[in-house]
């Protein structure tokens, strides 16, 4: 399935022009920074991702059903979203769109034959079997309906980690390159037969129209497009070129690559370039890479009597929360004890006797 017609390198941002305008006529390209949404692809949290499909797929069906500007307005968002997360998510979202237009408003299975054949057989089994269970009709539930349609979501999306986990691989080689390699010399890093490979990827020059300026980093058909320079583009059309395309263009760059000491994921920093930790929030998480790195390195620079000493201050701020009438002198002693750590920390007092003086809970009495 070819997705993409062109692309256009803009300053920092890549722009893309669509190939699949059938899902939504008047969306037919984005812009996107250099690098972001590769990083976002080879990390992406599939349960969110998942809830983006959930809300797609039903806004979608209402739309087929109804052809309202209230559901087409649902649809739209719902698959912009999707691509405003993650761009490399669009041959996903166009290939599983493609589906259930094809199957609507029946949902027969043999309409959907040429695009099964693209799934293991593992896959085609559980999801014809789930075609067999819920017997076409128009009358469907939607829930049966949307429930058919996410488990042809994880199967597309199952898809898109062999992907991602490829590119991921060299990424990763890549990152670990010897700090003088800069640019495309980085490259040099992968092995031998993974170099012939990616040596061997071309991406033909075109002269075209450059795209109009972008809408919330979306491109609309419109009547005057504002198109009138030429331009070079490349010629790309899968999801697969346009990852390498779009690592290329990080090298070419000399943009930095590292690996995340939280979450071991690769990250571009977005600001300082000797930043240790990414700013995602990573799945069993409620706080940034960033953030959790920074609590971390602090923990590790204090000494082992200020550990003790933060052990305690937490045990003591348990104790007035189910006893509130100690607060007021909590409340005292947490001045004091201030003073105490800077003290210690100035080297007026030792670390014994700050110990000796914040273990003492005669005030909690």
């Amino acid at each position: 399935m070819q997705i993409f017609n062109v692309i256009y390198k803009k300053e920092k941002t890549l722009q893309c022009q669509f190939s699949d305008n059938f899902i939504h006529p008047r969306y037919f390209g984005s812009e996107f920074p250099i690098g972001q949404h590769l990083i976002t692809a080879i990390s992406y949290d599939r349960e969110y991702v998942m809830g983006l499909y959930k809300d797609l797929i039903q806004f979608y069906i209402n739309f087929l059903d109804t052809a309202t500007e209230d559901d087409q307005h649902l649809f739209e968002k719902a698959l912009f979203k999707i691509d405003d997360y993650c761009i490399y998510l669009h041959e996903t979202t166009s290939k599983l769109l493609t589906m259930i237009e094809a199957a609507h408003p029946c949902y027969s299975l043999n309409d959907l034959a040429s695009f099964l054949k693209d799934f293991d057989q593992a896959g085609v089994a559980r999801f014809s079997k789930q075609y067999t269970q819920r017997k076409t009709s128009c009358r469907q539930r939607s829930n049966e309906i949307l429930s058919l349609w996410c488990i042809a979501s994880e199967l597309l999306l199952d898809e898109f980690e062999l992907l991602t986990n490829t590119i991921k691989n060299d990424i990763y080689d890549i990152c670990n390159a010897p700090a003088e390699a800069t640019g495309l010399d980085r490259l040099h890093h992968l092995d031998y037969d993974k170099k012939t490979i990616l040596f061997k990827m071309e991406f033909p020059i075109r002269l075209n129209y450059s795209l109009s300026k972008s809408i919330n980093s979306k491109f609309f058909i419109a009547d005057n497009l504002g198109a009138s320079k030429v331009v070079y583009s490349v010629a790309i059309h899968t999801v697969r070129e346009l990852m390498y395309y779009d690592l290329f263009t990080i090298l070419e760059n000399n943009m930095p690559l590292k690996i995340c000491k939280n979450c071991n994921m690769p990250f571009i920093p977005k600001g300082r370039i000797d930043s240790l930790y990414c700013d995602r929030i990573m799945p069993g998480f409620n706080k940034k890479c960033s953030a959790i790195g920074s609590i971390n390195a602090y923990k590790n620079n204090l000494s082992d009597v200020e550990t003790e000493y933060y052990a305690t201050h937490r045990r003591y701020n348990t104790r007035v929360s189910r006893n509130p009438l100690l607060k007021t002198e909590f409340e005292t002693w947490k001045i004091k004890a201030k003073e105490k750590l800077t003290a210690y920390r100035n080297g007026e007092i030792s670390a014994d006797e700050f110990k000796e003086w914040f273990m003492d809970d005669a005030w909690t009495k």
